[in-house]
Protein backbone atom coordinates (compact mmCIF):
# COMPACT_ATOMS: atom_id res chain seq x y z
CA UNK A 1 0.00 0.00 0.00
CA UNK A 2 2.77 2.57 0.69
CA UNK A 3 4.48 1.62 -2.41
CA UNK A 4 1.34 2.83 -4.43
CA UNK A 5 0.86 5.78 -2.22
CA UNK A 6 4.72 6.85 -2.81
CA UNK A 7 4.30 6.56 -7.00
CA UNK A 8 0.74 8.19 -6.90
CA UNK A 9 2.47 11.43 -5.04
CA UNK A 10 5.89 11.06 -7.39
CA UNK A 11 3.45 11.49 -10.13
CA UNK A 12 1.32 14.24 -9.02
CA UNK A 13 4.52 16.27 -8.06
CA UNK A 14 5.87 15.33 -11.47
CA UNK A 15 2.96 16.24 -13.23
CA UNK A 16 2.78 20.13 -11.27
CA UNK A 17 6.53 20.10 -12.04
CA UNK A 18 5.59 19.49 -15.61
CA UNK A 19 3.23 22.06 -15.69
CA UNK A 20 5.11 24.62 -13.89
CA UNK A 21 7.87 24.31 -16.15
CA UNK A 22 5.50 24.80 -19.25
CA UNK A 23 3.77 28.08 -18.02
CA UNK A 24 7.00 29.42 -16.90
CA UNK A 25 9.24 28.83 -20.42
CA UNK A 26 6.96 31.76 -22.68
CA UNK A 27 7.71 33.89 -19.32
CA UNK A 28 11.55 32.82 -18.86
CA UNK A 29 12.08 33.28 -22.84
CA UNK A 30 10.44 36.64 -23.15
CA UNK A 31 13.16 37.57 -19.82
CA UNK A 32 16.09 36.26 -21.14
CA UNK A 33 15.43 38.38 -24.48
CA UNK A 34 14.15 41.32 -23.26
CA UNK A 35 17.57 40.75 -20.79
CA UNK A 36 19.62 40.05 -24.14
CA UNK A 37 18.70 43.16 -25.86
CA UNK A 38 18.62 45.78 -23.78
CA UNK A 39 21.51 45.46 -21.32
CA UNK A 40 24.90 46.39 -22.35
CA UNK A 41 26.42 43.18 -23.63
CA UNK A 42 29.08 42.89 -20.72
CA UNK A 43 26.28 42.06 -18.46
CA UNK A 44 24.90 39.17 -20.35
CA UNK A 45 25.64 35.95 -21.44
CA UNK A 46 26.03 36.98 -24.89
CA UNK A 47 29.72 38.41 -23.81
CA UNK A 48 30.19 34.72 -23.28
CA UNK A 49 29.53 33.62 -26.95
CA UNK A 50 31.61 36.69 -28.20
CA UNK A 51 34.48 35.68 -25.92
CA UNK A 52 34.65 32.07 -26.98
CA UNK A 53 34.74 33.09 -31.08
CA UNK A 54 37.12 35.52 -30.68
CA UNK A 55 39.09 32.98 -28.16
CA UNK A 56 38.57 29.69 -29.12
CA UNK A 57 38.35 26.93 -26.09
CA UNK A 58 42.13 26.23 -27.22
CA UNK A 59 43.44 28.98 -26.42
CA UNK A 60 41.62 30.16 -23.17
CA UNK A 61 43.37 26.24 -22.06
CA UNK A 62 46.62 27.66 -23.44
CA UNK A 63 46.00 30.73 -21.49
CA UNK A 64 44.83 29.27 -17.93
CA UNK A 65 48.26 26.89 -17.81
CA UNK A 66 50.21 30.01 -18.70
CA UNK A 67 48.39 32.13 -15.96
CA UNK A 68 48.77 28.37 -13.47
CA UNK A 69 52.77 28.05 -13.91
CA UNK A 70 54.31 31.48 -15.76
CA UNK A 71 56.24 28.43 -17.64
CA UNK A 72 55.86 27.80 -21.27
CA UNK A 73 53.12 25.88 -22.46
CA UNK A 74 54.09 22.21 -23.58
CA UNK A 75 52.25 20.77 -26.37
CA UNK A 76 52.28 16.95 -27.49
CA UNK A 77 51.44 17.01 -30.94
CA UNK A 78 51.79 19.04 -34.08
CA UNK A 79 50.20 22.66 -34.88
CA UNK A 80 46.50 22.37 -35.40
CA UNK A 81 46.35 25.60 -37.72
CA UNK A 82 44.88 25.28 -40.97
CA UNK A 83 47.73 24.92 -43.45
CA UNK A 84 48.24 24.68 -47.17
CA UNK A 85 48.27 20.74 -47.96
CA UNK A 86 47.56 18.06 -49.96
CA UNK A 87 43.82 17.87 -49.73
CA UNK A 88 43.54 20.46 -52.47
CA UNK A 89 45.14 18.05 -55.07
CA UNK A 90 43.80 14.97 -56.69
CA UNK A 91 44.76 12.16 -58.19
CA UNK A 92 44.64 12.28 -62.25
CA UNK A 93 42.60 8.12 -62.83
CA UNK A 94 43.66 6.53 -65.89
CA UNK A 95 40.18 5.41 -68.14
CA UNK A 96 40.07 6.33 -71.51
CA UNK A 97 42.35 8.80 -73.01
CA UNK A 98 45.15 6.88 -70.53
CA UNK A 99 44.32 3.46 -69.56
CA UNK A 100 44.93 2.10 -66.08
CA UNK A 101 47.16 -1.21 -65.47
CA UNK A 102 45.10 -4.19 -64.83
CA UNK A 103 44.88 -5.47 -61.10
CA UNK A 104 46.89 -8.78 -62.12
CA UNK A 105 50.27 -6.45 -63.07
CA UNK A 106 52.67 -6.55 -60.10
CA UNK A 107 53.39 -2.89 -59.05
CA UNK A 108 56.99 -1.60 -57.73
CA UNK A 109 56.85 0.46 -54.68
CA UNK A 110 60.42 0.00 -53.08
CA UNK A 111 62.95 2.90 -53.12
CA UNK A 112 66.47 4.01 -52.19
CA UNK A 113 67.75 6.59 -50.28
CA UNK A 114 71.75 7.83 -50.54
CA UNK A 115 72.68 5.80 -54.76
CA UNK A 116 76.11 7.22 -54.31
CA UNK A 117 77.46 5.30 -51.18
CA UNK A 118 78.46 1.99 -50.87
CA UNK A 119 75.81 0.63 -48.54
CA UNK A 120 72.38 2.45 -50.47
CA UNK A 121 69.50 2.46 -48.19
CA UNK A 122 66.91 0.28 -50.12
CA UNK A 123 63.31 -0.03 -48.22
CA UNK A 124 59.82 -1.92 -49.44
CA UNK A 125 57.34 1.22 -50.01
CA UNK A 126 58.25 4.70 -50.01
CA UNK A 127 57.67 5.17 -46.25
CA UNK A 128 59.94 4.88 -43.04
CA UNK A 129 58.89 5.46 -39.23
CA UNK A 130 60.37 8.94 -38.22
CA UNK A 131 62.45 10.00 -35.18
CA UNK A 132 60.69 9.67 -32.33
CA UNK A 133 62.96 9.42 -29.19
CA UNK A 134 63.04 7.23 -26.16
CA UNK A 135 62.22 8.35 -23.19
CA UNK A 136 62.24 12.00 -24.84
CA UNK A 137 59.02 11.39 -26.30
CA UNK A 138 58.04 7.35 -26.33
CA UNK A 139 58.40 4.49 -23.69
CA UNK A 140 60.40 1.78 -24.34
CA UNK A 141 57.06 -1.00 -25.23
CA UNK A 142 56.25 2.16 -27.95
CA UNK A 143 59.89 1.83 -29.39
CA UNK A 144 60.22 -1.41 -29.66
CA UNK A 145 56.80 -1.99 -31.03
CA UNK A 146 58.23 0.62 -33.91
CA UNK A 147 61.22 -1.67 -34.19
CA UNK A 148 59.07 -4.79 -34.58
CA UNK A 149 56.88 -3.58 -37.35
CA UNK A 150 59.73 -1.77 -39.21
CA UNK A 151 61.24 -5.84 -39.52
CA UNK A 152 58.06 -6.79 -40.58
CA UNK A 153 57.09 -4.35 -42.90
CA UNK A 154 60.48 -3.81 -44.52
CA UNK A 155 60.61 -0.34 -43.67
CA UNK A 156 63.19 1.99 -42.20
CA UNK A 157 63.06 3.36 -38.31
CA UNK A 158 64.55 6.38 -36.72
CA UNK A 159 66.16 6.62 -33.53
CA UNK A 160 64.75 9.96 -32.76
CA UNK A 161 66.82 12.29 -30.40
CA UNK A 162 66.78 9.72 -27.75
CA UNK A 163 69.40 7.23 -26.57
CA UNK A 164 70.61 4.10 -28.47
CA UNK A 165 68.56 0.88 -27.71
CA UNK A 166 70.64 -2.44 -28.69
CA UNK A 167 67.14 -4.05 -28.47
CA UNK A 168 65.39 -1.57 -31.04
CA UNK A 169 68.54 -2.37 -33.35
CA UNK A 170 67.94 -5.97 -33.49
CA UNK A 171 64.60 -5.97 -34.50
CA UNK A 172 64.49 -3.02 -36.95
CA UNK A 173 64.23 -3.53 -40.68
CA UNK A 174 66.54 -1.04 -41.80
CA UNK A 175 67.79 1.98 -38.64
CA UNK A 176 68.53 5.39 -39.27
CA UNK A 177 70.34 6.85 -36.56
CA UNK A 178 70.44 10.66 -35.44
CA UNK A 179 73.34 12.22 -34.65
CA UNK A 180 73.26 15.80 -33.18
CA UNK A 181 72.88 18.45 -30.68
CA UNK A 182 73.74 16.18 -27.57
CA UNK A 183 76.11 13.82 -26.14
CA UNK A 184 74.63 10.41 -26.56
CA UNK A 185 75.30 8.06 -29.37
CA UNK A 186 78.51 9.68 -30.29
CA UNK A 187 80.57 6.26 -29.54
CA UNK A 188 81.65 5.18 -32.60
CA UNK A 189 80.55 1.72 -31.72
CA UNK A 190 77.17 3.17 -31.66
CA UNK A 191 77.54 5.18 -35.21
CA UNK A 192 78.65 2.28 -37.16
CA UNK A 193 75.37 -0.20 -36.07
CA UNK A 194 73.55 2.70 -38.73
CA UNK A 195 72.63 2.01 -41.88
CA UNK A 196 72.09 5.99 -42.30
CA UNK A 197 73.50 8.39 -39.65
CA UNK A 198 70.91 11.86 -39.48
CA UNK A 199 72.60 14.86 -38.56
CA UNK A 200 69.71 16.56 -37.00
CA UNK A 201 69.76 20.51 -36.47
CA UNK A 202 65.63 20.78 -36.07
CA UNK A 203 62.52 19.66 -36.78
CA UNK A 204 59.34 20.98 -37.85
CA UNK A 205 57.83 21.43 -34.42
CA UNK A 206 61.07 22.57 -32.92
CA UNK A 207 63.09 23.94 -35.29
CA UNK A 208 66.62 24.63 -33.99
CA UNK A 209 65.92 25.57 -30.32
CA UNK A 210 67.61 24.15 -27.33
CA UNK A 211 65.62 21.63 -25.48
CA UNK A 212 66.27 21.43 -21.19
CA UNK A 213 64.48 18.51 -19.59
CA UNK A 214 64.88 18.12 -15.74
CA UNK A 215 66.84 15.44 -14.09
CA UNK A 216 62.88 14.22 -12.82
CA UNK A 217 61.68 13.72 -16.02
CA UNK A 218 63.72 10.70 -17.44
CA UNK A 219 64.01 7.23 -15.30
CA UNK A 220 67.37 5.49 -14.16
CA UNK A 221 67.50 3.85 -16.89
CA UNK A 222 68.07 6.48 -19.41
CA UNK A 223 70.68 8.19 -17.73
CA UNK A 224 72.34 5.52 -17.68
CA UNK A 225 72.51 5.33 -21.72
CA UNK A 226 72.61 8.99 -22.22
CA UNK A 227 75.53 8.40 -19.63
CA UNK A 228 74.25 11.28 -17.42
CA UNK A 229 74.77 11.22 -13.31
CA UNK A 230 71.21 10.75 -11.14
CA UNK A 231 71.43 14.92 -10.89
CA UNK A 232 72.32 15.45 -14.66
CA UNK A 233 69.27 16.56 -16.97
CA UNK A 234 69.39 15.51 -20.65
CA UNK A 235 70.04 18.90 -22.79
CA UNK A 236 69.54 18.78 -26.43
CA UNK A 237 71.60 22.23 -27.72
CA UNK A 238 70.69 24.56 -30.24
CA UNK A 239 73.51 24.09 -32.72
CA UNK A 240 75.61 21.83 -33.94
CA UNK A 241 78.74 20.76 -32.18
CA UNK A 242 81.39 17.94 -32.39
CA UNK A 243 83.79 18.35 -28.78
CA UNK A 244 82.03 20.79 -26.66
CA UNK A 245 78.43 22.54 -26.99
CA UNK A 246 79.78 26.08 -26.18
CA UNK A 247 82.16 25.36 -29.65
CA UNK A 248 79.75 24.91 -32.58
CA UNK A 249 80.91 23.40 -35.55
CA UNK A 250 80.27 23.61 -39.11
CA UNK A 251 78.35 21.51 -40.99
CA UNK A 252 80.71 20.48 -43.30
CA UNK A 253 83.34 19.19 -40.18
CA UNK A 254 80.18 16.82 -38.54
CA UNK A 255 79.71 15.41 -42.02
CA UNK A 256 83.64 14.76 -42.76
CA UNK A 257 83.93 13.10 -38.87
CA UNK A 258 80.91 11.20 -39.87
CA UNK A 259 82.16 9.99 -42.97
CA UNK A 260 85.58 8.82 -41.30
CA UNK A 261 83.38 6.56 -38.60
CA UNK A 262 81.23 5.17 -41.11
CA UNK A 263 81.93 5.60 -45.08
CA UNK A 264 79.66 2.98 -46.78
CA UNK A 265 76.40 4.65 -45.16
CA UNK A 266 74.33 7.81 -46.26
CA UNK A 267 74.75 10.49 -44.37
CA UNK A 268 71.14 13.06 -44.36
CA UNK A 269 70.11 16.13 -42.48
CA UNK A 270 67.14 16.69 -40.75
CA UNK A 271 65.92 20.44 -40.75
CA UNK A 272 62.89 22.27 -40.32
CA UNK A 273 61.38 24.07 -43.14
CA UNK A 274 61.95 28.31 -43.19
CA UNK A 275 61.09 30.75 -45.47
CA UNK A 276 65.40 30.57 -45.73
CA UNK A 277 64.63 26.99 -47.22
CA UNK A 278 66.84 27.53 -50.15
CA UNK A 279 70.15 29.23 -49.01
CA UNK A 280 69.96 25.70 -46.48
CA UNK A 281 69.45 23.99 -48.88
CA UNK A 282 73.01 25.85 -50.27
CA UNK A 283 74.89 24.83 -47.01
CA UNK A 284 73.44 21.60 -46.70
CA UNK A 285 74.87 20.85 -50.62
CA UNK A 286 77.77 21.89 -50.27
CA UNK A 287 78.81 19.67 -47.06
CA UNK A 288 78.21 16.78 -49.54
CA UNK A 289 75.25 15.47 -47.59
CA UNK A 290 73.90 12.55 -50.13
CA UNK A 291 69.88 13.18 -48.24
CA UNK A 292 67.85 16.07 -47.00
CA UNK A 293 65.21 15.68 -44.99
CA UNK A 294 62.47 18.36 -44.18
CA UNK A 295 59.75 18.43 -41.73
CA UNK A 296 57.36 20.30 -42.97
CA UNK A 297 55.90 23.12 -39.75
CA UNK A 298 52.88 20.21 -39.33
CA UNK A 299 55.28 18.19 -38.09
CA UNK A 300 54.72 16.60 -34.26
CA UNK A 301 56.64 16.71 -31.01
CA UNK A 302 56.40 15.12 -27.52
CA UNK A 303 57.34 18.49 -25.92
CA UNK A 304 57.24 20.83 -27.81
CA UNK A 305 55.99 24.61 -26.87
CA UNK A 306 53.52 25.77 -28.67
CA UNK A 307 55.03 29.24 -29.82
CA UNK A 308 57.41 27.65 -31.71
CA UNK A 309 54.62 24.37 -32.91
CA UNK A 310 52.38 26.98 -34.15
CA UNK A 311 54.35 30.34 -35.31
CA UNK A 312 57.77 28.90 -37.21
CA UNK A 313 58.21 27.25 -40.27
CA UNK A 314 56.52 26.66 -43.33
CA UNK A 315 53.94 23.95 -44.03
CA UNK A 316 55.49 20.48 -46.04
CA UNK A 317 53.61 21.32 -49.22
CA UNK A 318 55.58 24.58 -50.18
CA UNK A 319 59.12 23.17 -48.24
CA UNK A 320 58.37 20.15 -50.51
CA UNK A 321 58.06 22.26 -53.91
CA UNK A 322 59.93 24.93 -53.07
CA UNK A 323 63.29 22.07 -52.25
CA UNK A 324 62.40 20.34 -55.43
CA UNK A 325 62.48 23.34 -57.49
CA UNK A 326 65.52 24.63 -56.24
CA UNK A 327 67.43 21.05 -56.63
CA UNK A 328 66.51 21.04 -60.44
CA UNK A 329 67.40 24.94 -60.69
CA UNK A 330 71.13 24.13 -59.59
CA UNK A 331 71.24 20.96 -61.18
CA UNK A 332 72.08 19.09 -57.99
CA UNK A 333 68.65 17.02 -57.99
CA UNK A 334 70.60 13.85 -59.26
CA UNK A 335 73.32 14.36 -55.92
CA UNK A 336 70.93 14.06 -53.21
CA UNK A 337 68.05 12.13 -52.11
CA UNK A 338 64.92 14.27 -50.84
CA UNK A 339 62.45 13.59 -48.00
CA UNK A 340 59.55 14.93 -46.59
CA UNK A 341 58.09 14.69 -42.86
CA UNK A 342 55.35 16.42 -41.23
CA UNK A 343 51.66 16.00 -41.31
CA UNK A 344 51.77 13.16 -43.74
CA UNK A 345 48.47 10.59 -42.37
CA UNK A 346 47.11 8.20 -45.11
CA UNK A 347 48.05 6.63 -48.64
CA UNK A 348 46.99 9.05 -50.54
CA UNK A 349 49.19 11.72 -48.87
CA UNK A 350 52.63 9.72 -49.85
CA UNK A 351 51.93 9.51 -53.22
CA UNK A 352 51.01 12.68 -53.55
CA UNK A 353 54.04 13.84 -52.08
CA UNK A 354 55.84 11.38 -54.22
CA UNK A 355 54.56 12.47 -57.06
CA UNK A 356 55.73 16.46 -56.49
CA UNK A 357 59.16 15.09 -56.06
CA UNK A 358 60.35 13.57 -52.37
CA UNK A 359 61.87 9.96 -52.55
CA UNK A 360 60.38 9.15 -49.28
CA UNK A 361 57.79 10.65 -46.68
CA UNK A 362 58.19 9.94 -42.98
CA UNK A 363 55.46 9.38 -40.82
CA UNK A 364 54.95 9.62 -36.79
CA UNK A 365 51.97 10.92 -35.22
CA UNK A 366 49.71 8.50 -37.35
CA UNK A 367 52.13 5.77 -36.59
CA UNK A 368 51.58 6.35 -32.28
CA UNK A 369 47.79 5.58 -33.06
CA UNK A 370 48.06 2.95 -34.86
CA UNK A 371 50.44 0.91 -32.08
CA UNK A 372 47.56 2.04 -29.54
CA UNK A 373 44.46 0.64 -31.45
CA UNK A 374 44.05 -2.74 -29.48
CA UNK A 375 44.45 -1.13 -26.17
CA UNK A 376 42.64 2.23 -26.86
CA UNK A 377 39.84 1.34 -24.76
CA UNK A 378 42.39 0.93 -21.63
CA UNK A 379 42.69 4.06 -21.89
CA UNK A 380 39.96 6.30 -22.66
CA UNK A 381 37.75 7.70 -21.32
CA UNK A 382 39.99 8.67 -18.86
CA UNK A 383 43.22 9.22 -20.47
CA UNK A 384 43.90 10.67 -23.80
CA UNK A 385 45.04 7.34 -26.78
CA UNK A 386 48.48 8.67 -26.51
CA UNK A 387 49.00 7.63 -22.91
CA UNK A 388 49.68 4.10 -23.80
CA UNK A 389 52.57 5.46 -26.01
CA UNK A 390 53.85 8.90 -24.45
CA UNK A 391 57.60 8.19 -21.98
CA UNK A 392 56.25 9.06 -18.04
CA UNK A 393 58.87 8.82 -15.34
CA UNK A 394 55.73 6.56 -13.88
CA UNK A 395 53.36 4.97 -16.51
CA UNK A 396 49.98 4.54 -16.11
CA UNK A 397 49.08 2.07 -18.99
CA UNK A 398 51.96 0.02 -19.98
CA UNK A 399 51.70 -0.43 -23.64
CA UNK A 400 52.06 -4.50 -24.96
CA UNK A 401 54.42 -4.37 -27.25
CA UNK A 402 53.06 -7.19 -29.39
CA UNK A 403 49.25 -5.53 -29.72
CA UNK A 404 50.76 -2.67 -30.69
CA UNK A 405 53.49 -4.02 -32.99
CA UNK A 406 50.21 -5.27 -35.13
CA UNK A 407 49.08 -2.55 -34.81
CA UNK A 408 51.18 -0.44 -36.96
CA UNK A 409 52.05 -3.48 -39.32
CA UNK A 410 48.20 -4.05 -40.06
CA UNK A 411 48.43 0.07 -40.94
CA UNK A 412 51.32 -0.30 -42.83
CA UNK A 413 50.13 -2.85 -44.97
CA UNK A 414 47.01 -1.66 -45.40
CA UNK A 415 48.87 1.56 -47.13
CA UNK A 416 50.82 -0.70 -49.19
CA UNK A 417 47.87 -2.23 -50.59
CA UNK A 418 45.96 1.27 -51.29
CA UNK A 419 49.18 3.04 -52.47
CA UNK A 420 49.08 -0.45 -55.05
CA UNK A 421 45.57 0.25 -56.12
CA UNK A 422 46.34 3.87 -56.70
CA UNK A 423 49.18 3.36 -58.70
CA UNK A 424 47.19 1.16 -61.10
CA UNK A 425 44.58 3.37 -61.45
CA UNK A 426 46.98 5.96 -62.44
CA UNK A 427 48.47 3.70 -65.34
CA UNK A 428 51.13 3.04 -63.84
CA UNK A 429 53.56 -0.34 -62.58
CA UNK A 430 55.42 2.04 -60.52
CA UNK A 431 55.75 4.44 -58.02
CA UNK A 432 58.97 5.53 -59.91
CA UNK A 433 56.72 7.10 -62.50
CA UNK A 434 54.23 9.35 -60.82
CA UNK A 435 54.97 13.06 -61.47
CA UNK A 436 53.12 16.20 -61.36
CA UNK A 437 51.39 15.42 -64.71
CA UNK A 438 49.42 12.68 -62.15
CA UNK A 439 47.99 15.15 -60.33
CA UNK A 440 45.50 18.25 -60.70
CA UNK A 441 44.78 20.83 -58.30
CA UNK A 442 41.51 22.16 -56.93
CA UNK A 443 42.19 25.63 -55.79
CA UNK A 444 44.26 27.88 -58.54
CA UNK A 445 46.48 29.27 -55.51
CA UNK A 446 48.18 25.67 -54.96
CA UNK A 447 48.03 25.24 -58.67
CA UNK A 448 49.85 28.48 -58.59
CA UNK A 449 52.43 27.04 -55.91
CA UNK A 450 52.61 23.48 -57.06
CA UNK A 451 52.73 24.20 -61.25
CA UNK A 452 50.33 21.57 -61.22
CA UNK A 453 47.09 21.91 -63.48
CA UNK A 454 44.39 23.41 -62.04
CA UNK A 455 41.57 21.25 -62.82
CA UNK A 456 38.92 24.09 -62.94
CA UNK A 457 40.46 24.52 -67.01
CA UNK A 458 40.38 22.41 -69.92
CA UNK A 459 42.98 20.28 -69.27
CA UNK A 460 44.51 20.99 -72.75
CA UNK A 461 45.11 24.89 -71.81
CA UNK A 462 47.48 24.05 -69.31
CA UNK A 463 50.73 23.00 -68.56
CA UNK A 464 51.86 21.38 -65.58
CA UNK A 465 54.97 23.35 -65.03
CA UNK A 466 53.61 26.65 -66.12
CA UNK A 467 49.49 27.01 -65.74
CA UNK A 468 47.80 28.92 -68.61
CA UNK A 469 50.03 27.99 -70.85
CA UNK A 470 48.99 25.56 -73.91
CA UNK A 471 51.80 22.42 -73.76
CA UNK A 472 53.90 21.38 -76.37
CA UNK A 473 53.14 18.71 -79.23
CA UNK A 474 56.16 17.13 -77.72
CA UNK A 475 53.96 16.89 -73.79
CA UNK A 476 50.91 16.11 -75.34
CA UNK A 477 52.49 13.61 -77.45
CA UNK A 478 53.57 12.23 -74.07
CA UNK A 479 50.84 12.48 -71.95
CA UNK A 480 48.77 10.61 -74.94
CA UNK A 481 51.32 7.62 -74.40
CA UNK A 482 51.24 8.24 -70.14
CA UNK A 483 51.77 4.88 -69.49
CA UNK A 484 54.93 5.25 -70.44
CA UNK A 485 55.63 8.39 -68.03
CA UNK A 486 59.08 7.78 -66.27
CA UNK A 487 60.34 10.27 -62.93
CA UNK A 488 61.84 13.43 -63.94
CA UNK A 489 65.08 13.62 -61.73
Amino acid sequence: MMFWVILGAGLVVLTLAGILVWWSIPWLSRRMIHHLLTRPMSDTWAELYLSMRSTPPVDFLYSSLRANTGDKVIRPMGSARPAHGLDDLAFVPAQLARRPVLETEPVELAVTLGRRRPRPLTFSMPLFLSGMAYGLALTKEARLALATASGEARIPLNSGQGPFLTEERALAYRYILQFGRWDWNRDPDILRQADMIEIQVGQGAMPGNAVIATPGEVGPEIKRLMRLGPDQAPIIHADLYLTRPDEPAALQDVVDYLRQIHPEVPIALKMGAGNELERDLDVALDAGVDVIVIDGTEGATGNAPITLSDHFGIPSLMALVRAERHLRITHTRDDVDLVISGGFREPGDFLKAYALGADAVGIGTIAMFALAHYQITEAVPLYPPTDLVFYRAHPRIPLDVEKAARGLRNFLESCRTEMTIAIRTMGHTSVHQLTPEDLSSLDPEIARITGVRYAGHPWAHQSPATPGQKPSEKALHGIRKASGLHRVR
